[in-house]
């Protein structure tokens, strides 16, 4: 085993086929600086995973884990890869029984539902990492391992967390410098930027003011170094990370610098803010500088509900400070929230038709209520009655305000207009083009003469398998019992099965592999309100491509629609 510290950080996973798919690796940029610098850690080699493997199954990536054989592995968890995450770290554990596996990232709190036992993570850590990590690892090496309060090292069975509380990292000084290679833009000039640390809000259904005592800041100047060494290095966009970037006490100034150094207006930026903080000042900064999308939180209009969540906001404020950069050309998502403490259905259509007032510019995002681990809101929810999905992402899934149906009425209302619309259901289910097909998909001529003449596990985790063949149905438990295998030995893929007929098959085809599918575990992509609420699948789905030059009967083609629609997302 080499001295290697390797970082990993699962993708989110979606069936979307378009666009890029981001996995933001800011956290392990900043404790590979911290560890580099450290007297703590000289010498000690480490990588991360390639960008490249961000598409690869699990036993991809197990594989590529072992391959590099570490010392140690830094994860860092959120909730859309938690559960990937701690399955492919006790595939590698078995492997590599001496390696060390530490959990960090937004995910982590005490009691999480999902680590009560110590299988996976050797060392669980909450919060910031840079002046933690260097002092474990060093630890792990020399045996004398820190008891930090942040911290919980594996014992037998169970946890044990320490008392020493580290102190809090101070951006200034140990953020990796601006010209640092680990900081460079993505390979579409994305790059991030973070100017604070902390947050000075006290929303109960988040953590960020929970993990500082204090706000940690950049100066202005500061600000515009780092924006200008991504911009020498050839980024395009560039992203604050800040929960609320116009809670800088300098707010103003810092616009002022961007806009001076953004002249030619070669980038773009984003960013979230409170809206009703805008003066028409800043609003005119932002568009100077070229703020092209901001992200502004409304979560409610009313004081009750708003109150409950630690969130007081002047709706009036909120609006006008919104209209102010739509009308000047930015791009403008405003949240919403829905199953908070308080409110009811009649709430949420009044927020619903007051956003619908906004230009089309505008675009409004409702989310669904989490009942994140170690949020305040999670503490409560058994003194407001309020129910979630024990498993990520903690769905709220009733209130005393609103019931499971209210909710269900809501999600209705959201997917049947264009501009509240959040998730994009599958376009097309039965055709012959099918436009969201996952790239390389594997034909499987029907019937098979054995299983060795099956396709092997697949190598990406978005996988296409096309069932080609007269006679079908004949082969309906088969293709079953194909199906579920598939599922059980990938069960983090996500998985498109395509029957490609030579004429029209029973629908008792359609409902038997169904039931294979329903009989499999979820996914998280399953358990979000979109698609839990109306009973879908979104992770295995049926789809059937006809064959080009046959015919088919149009009522079976409408009638198979109708089956796969009811029953995939």
């Amino acid at each position: 085993m080499s001295d290697l510290l390797l970082f990993v950080q699962l993708p989110q996973l979606d069936n979307l086929v378009t666009g890029e798919h981001e996995n933001l690796y800011l956290a392990a940029a900043y404790l590979e600086w911290a560890v580099r610098r450290s007297p703590l850690t000289a010498g000690l080699e480490i990588a991360r995973l390639p960008a490249e493997l961000d598409p690869a199954s699990d036993n991809t990536l197990v594989a590529a884990v072992i391959a590099l054989n570490p010392r140690f592995i830094a994860c860092t968890v959120y909730l859309w890869n938690i559960e990937r995450t701690l399955a492919l770290m006790r595939q590698v554990k078995q492997a590599l029984p001496g390696v060390t596996v530490l959990f960090g990232g937004p995910e982590m709190a005490r009691r999480h539902p999902l680590l009560s036992k110590p299988e996976a993570a050797d060392i669980l850590v909450i919060g910031e990492g840079e002046r933690v990590l260097p002092a474990l690892l060093n630890g792990l090496v020399h045996g004398r391992l820190p008891e930090f309060s942040c911290a919980a090292v594996k014992r037998k069975r169970s946890y044990a967390w320490g008392a020493s509380v580290p102190g809090e990292t101070t951006l200034a000084r140990e953020l990796p410098p601006p010209d640092w290679p680990g900081l460079a833009p993505d390979a579409r000039g994305m790059a991030y930027v973070e100017t604070s640390r902390g947050c000075p809000m006290h929303c109960t259904y988040c953590r960020y003011h929970q993990l500082r005592r204090s706000l940690s800041l950049l100066e202005p100047a500061a600000i515009a170094a780092r924006v200008q060494a991504l911009r020498d290095k050839g980024a395009r966009e560039i992203r604050f990370v800040d929960p609320t970037f116009n809670a800088h006490p300098r707010f103003t100034d810092t616009l002022r610098r961007l806009a001076a150094l953004n002249k030619d207006r070669r980038l773009a930026f984003f960013a979230e803010l409170r809206a009703d903080r805008l003066s028409p000042e800043q609003a005119d900064l932002l568009a100077a500088a070229r703020f092209t999308d901001i992200e502004a939180g409304v979560q409610s209009l009313e004081p009750k509900v708003l109150k409950a969540i630690g969130r007081p906001a002047d709706s009036l404020k909120t609006g006008a400070g919104i209209r102010m950069m739509a009308e000047r050309g930015i791009r403008v998502t405003m949240d919403l929230m829905v199953g908070l403490p308080f409110q009811t259905k009649a709430d949420m259509d009044r927020a619903l038709d007051w956003a619908l007032t906004f230009p089309r510019s505008v675009n409004i995002q409702c989310m669904h209520t989490l009942l994140l681990p170690g949020t305040v809101l999670r503490r409560q929810a058994k003194r407001w009655g309020i129910r979630s999905d024990a498993l990520p992402p903690y769905a709220v899934q009733e209130t005393p305000w609103m019931s499971r149906a209210d909710l269900l009425a809501v999600e209705n209302r959201l997917a049947a207009s264009s501009r509240l619309r959040a998730d994009t259901p599958t376009a097309r289910f039965i055709g012959s083009s099918l436009p969201e097909l996952f790239p390389h998909p594997v034909l499987i001529p029907v019937p098979w003469s054995s299983a060795s003449s099956l396709p092997p596990g697949p190598a990406l985790a978005r996988q296409a398998w096309v069932f080609r063949g007269l006679g079908l149905f004949e082969q309906a438990p088969r293709l079953a019992a194909v199906i579920r295998k598939a599922i059980r030995h990938s069960p983090h893929t996500l998985w498109q099965f395509v029957l490609e007929p030579e004429t029209e098959e029973p629908l008792d085809l359609l409902e038997a592999l169904i039931r294979a599918i329903r009989s499999q575990p979820p996914m998280i992509v399953d358990r979000y309100a979109s698609v839990s609420l109306r009973g879908l699948i979104a992770s295995r789905r049926l789809f059937i491509r006809l064959r080009r030059g046959r015919s088919y009967d149009p009522d079976w083609v409408e009638a198979a629609r109708d089956c796969l629609e009811t029953a995939f997302f």
